[in-house]
């Protein structure tokens, strides 16, 4: 999966992004964080507490990035990998765009 020019313009433009993350319950958890888009398309964000717990339990992820409007904006989903210390990974494997 790839970005185009313009969503990679986007999502390096904008510098938050909300990551949802599955807990071992099963219930979802959403937090906002802050990220960089790697010259790999995969995104890197700081990762602890529940985030980390979760990740750590179940990769599967979801980071939505907006304008802070609904009229552009872009859905990813995938699964993280823990990199470093608190520092997670998410290696795109569905996309959606919209505003583009």
């Amino acid at each position: 999966m790839t970005f185009t020019p313009s969503e990679l313009e986007f999502l390096s433009s904008q510098r938050i992004g909300r990551l949802a993350t599955v807990g071992p319950t099963g219930w979802p958890h959403v937090m906002p964080v802050m990220y960089t888009v790697l010259e790999s398309g995969e995104l890197e964000f700081d990762a602890d507490g529940v985030k980390l717990r979760n990740l750590s339990h179940d990769p599967r992820a979801a980071l939505v990035v907006d304008a802070g409007g609904p009229r552009r904006g872009i859905a990813v989903q995938g699964r993280a990998a823990i990199v470093g210390q608190e520092r997670a990974r998410l290696a795109p494997e569905r996309k959606f765009s919209w505003g583009f």
